[in-house]
């Protein structure tokens, strides 16, 4: 195992330690662990695909995701109406929100690459099948309900309870209207989907792979740290206050049935979507696939 290697266990098994724990003093970590997310998918990202290609991944993510931040805090579309609290900002968006995008963005990436046997590996196509025509679309699309996951089982507390964001005309999902779920679907499948393109073209282009593939190792690291985000709502459940909290319509919401709605919701949601992937590493599918 080499040092960056090294480097990737020790950050996952951070993530899965801070998410496992401090919670149950009652602090919501998730995103101190998201913040951890970024050199992580920095360095994974350099290793799998090289850095120019990773960097056009990393600006994809930022250009894309601070627009329709800003599109939505102005304008209501694609997210709904809300309004950031925290400072500083890069017009209306905190500056660690793009980060945070590209981080979390790279893990869900990858596991739902974990998920499609490495589909990023043979984006063009070429063998002739349509499989690869087929992944190119997948493969995004799995990334941004992945995404999509995760929010759902985490922005009811950010927003509703922390009010690191504020919905002004509130919503039913504890204070959250439906339309941001759609919309962080929309955007991160947009900025993934613009991603498979760009990697489907070099493929086609150059005639090789352009992805590093290492085994199951470097996969499970992203898996790891998913389901360690999904994981941190239970020790979150017990340890949280059960105050009675109000929306930004000033709907009051029971402060230990959102945080009973979001764990269960994660449990079933992106712990065992991180479940699956484990099963699908432990059984070796991948190896089989490329044998």
């Amino acid at each position: 195992m080499n040092a960056w290697n090294r480097v990737l266990w020790l950050l996952a098994a951070a993530a899965a330690v801070v998410g496992l724990t401090v919670p149950l003093t009652g602090t919501h970590v998730t995103t101190p662990i998201l913040l951890l997310s970024v050199p992580f998918a920095l360095i994974h990202g350099v290793r799998r695909y090289g850095w120019r290609t990773l960097l056009f991944f990393l600006v994809v993510t930022l250009v894309v995701s601070n627009f329709f931040e800003n599109l939505s805090v102005s304008t209501g579309f694609p997210f709904g109406h809300y309004h950031y609290t925290g400072h500083p900002q890069l017009i209306h968006v905190p500056i660690e929100i793009g980060p945070i995008y590209f981080g979390l963005g790279y893990i869900c990436w990858q596991v739902a690459n974990t998920l499609l046997d490495e589909a990023d590996s043979r984006l063009s196509g070429s063998s002739g099948s349509l499989a690869g025509r087929v992944e190119v679309v997948a493969l995004p699309m799995v990334a941004g309900a992945l995404m999509t996951m995760f929010d759902l089982g985490v922005d009811s507390v950010a927003s509703t309870v922390k009010r690191v964001w504020v919905w002004e005309d509130g919503g039913g999902v504890f204070g959250v209207p439906y339309t941001n779920y759609l919309g962080w679907w929309f955007v991160t499948y947009l900025y993934f989907q613009v991603f498979a393109l760009y990697l489907m073209k070099r493929q086609t282009t150059s005639g090789a792979v352009s992805v590093r593939t290492e085994g199951r190792g470097v996969l499970a690291q992203n898996v790891l740290f998913y389901g360690a985000l999904g994981l941190s709502s239970v020790p979150y459940f017990i340890g949280a206050s059960a105050d009675l909290v109000r929306d930004g319509a000033s709907v009051g919401w029971s402060g230990d049935a959102i945080n009973e709605a979001l764990m269960t919701i994660n449990l079933f949601g992106t712990v065992f979507a991180a479940f699956l992937a484990a099963v699908k590493l432990a059984r070796d599918d991948l190896a089989l696939r490329r044998g």
